[in-house]
Parts: C-alpha cells; sequence; structure tokens
C-alpha cells in the first residue's frame, strides 16, 4: 500500500546524536537550578515528580544514593526522603541518566525556547533533511514528528535549525503523551491519530526496539545510520545511511 505518513524521530534520524547530547542537554543542565527558582509545578506534576523519586530510592542506584543520602549519615536509602528543593539536582540527575521523564522533558523544553529565542541555541539537522521534506509534502505525503523529546521541544529544533525554519513541512507532532517509544500502543495511538492504516505509514529511527514496537502493528520501518549513531543488534529492517 501507498505510504502517505513520515513518522520521523529526531535524534540520530534527522539531528545528530551529538546535538543534543553536547549541546541541548548542558545547556539544561546549566541553566536548570536558575530557571526552577521561579517555576511553580502543578501538584499533579509535583506528585509525578515524588513517585519518580521514590523509585529510585528503591532502586538505590549508588550514583543517586550518593547525591541525595543526608550528610552525615550512611549511604542508605532509607536515610533519603523526598522534598520540592530537591528538584533542582535530581531533574541534573535525570539529565546525565538521559531519563525519559515527562516532566524533566517538560522544562527542557522551556529552557531551550529561552536559549534559542536569545540566540545562545542554533539546532543542527542533517542537510539532507529539508530536501527530504520538501520532495514528501510535494508528493502528498504527510510528515509527523515522534520523540521523546516534549512537543513544544520538537518544534523548536525545527523552528530554530541553521537550514532555516522547517516547521511548515510538518503536519503533527508526538512525544511520550502517547506511550513510550519502544511500546506498540504508542504507534497504535499515533495510527488512530492519524485516522491511518499503519500500513501506510513509515517510521524512521535509529533504535532498532522502536522499529520492532512500530513495525509488530504494521508500519513500515527504516533504520537510519548516521554518524555517532549506536550500534545496533542484528534485524531484518532496511538501512539508510542518509534520506
Amino acid at each position: 500500500m501507498k505510504i502517505k505518513h513520515n513518522l520521523l524521530d529526531i535524534e540520530g534520524t534527522t539531528a545528530p546524536i551529538a546535538f543534543v547530547h553536547q549541546v541541548l542537554f548542558p545547556y539544561a543542565k546549566k541553566h536548570i537550578g536558575s530557571f526552577l527558582k521561579t517555576y511553580q509545578f502543578s501538584k499533579d506534576r509535583q506528585k509525578e515528580i515524588q513517585l519518580e523519586f521514590e523509585k529510585d530510592i528503591t532502586l538505590g542506584e549508588k550514583g543517586f544514593l550518593n547525591l541525595f543520602a543526608k550528610e552525615g549519615t550512611t549511604q542508605q536509602s532509607n536515610t533519603i526522603s523526598f522534598s520540592l528543593e530537591l528538584i533542582p539536582s535530581y531533574f541534573e540527575y535525570l539529565i546525565e541518566k538521559d531519563r525519559k521523564f515527562g516532566p524533566l522533558k517538560e522544562i527542557q523544553g522551556k529552557i531551550w525556547k529561552e536559549g534559542y529565542e536569545s540566540g545562545e541555541i542554533k539546532s543542527i539537522v542533517y542537510e539532507d533533511v529539508p530536501v527530504f521534506l520538501k520532495n514528501a509534502k510535494e508528493e502528498g505525503i504527510q510528515n509527523h514528528v515522534y520523540s521523546s523529546g516534549s512537543v513544544e521541544a520538537q518544534i523548536l529544533i525545527y523552528q530554530y535549525s541553521e537550514l532555516g525554519d522547517l516547521r511548515n513541512f510538518f503536519t503533527s507532532y508526538f512525544d511520550t503523551a502517547v506511550g513510550g517509544k519502544r511500546e506498540k500502543t504508542s504507534y497504535e495511538n499515533i495510527a488512530n491519530e492519524l485516522k491511518s492504516p499503519p500500513n501506510q505509514i513509515r517510521f524512521f529511527t535509529d533504535i532498532i526496539e522502536e522499529a520492532e514496537a512500530a513495525n509488530a502493528i504494521g508500519m513500515d520501518v527504516v533504520i537510519l545510520n548516521r554518524p555517532g549513531n549506536l550500534p545496533q543488534k542484528p534485524h531484518h529492517f532496511p538501512v539508510w545511511d542518509h534520506f
């Protein structure tokens, strides 16, 4: 069946992994403390953060214990309790872990927005991306984004790219509000949102587990093998070095 929708990951697919990890993450980590001084989380968000923090207490990872065990106590999980004052340090910890956590992604997007608007950040996308998006649109294929970053952060990457504002090439954006990227139901939710049979959607990613989840519901899949991408386990999907 003819492809009518391109569903595109960002990191390692349309933008270099290095841009995300060497520019965006350090910028968010540098500014998160000052940003959160004036930011007010909703009660629901506070509860969500507390539950995630308490999961980490239970897991007892050494780096977490070193950061949050109370001074003068043994580094044991039973010496740690959650408070709102710990959120900046906790979010810095989650950035280091590249944790796909909704409240963190939301805050990162807001911090990056300030960076983009001030001119401190310009996003890097691969040079073949604008032509690919333009050609697809001219052929009647809709382009959509699915990334673990917030929708706000996704839009900013394409709005403030070094190659110009690319937003007009996209129809819609999806983040983990539809579900995790390695979960089959997430792709079912996207297909439902697009009102499209899965086999009319082609998903582009650099991660095999995401490809498997999308393919499990019938989506066509392409793996991108960009410079700096992580090695993947053996698979049967087509591999493109570029668009």
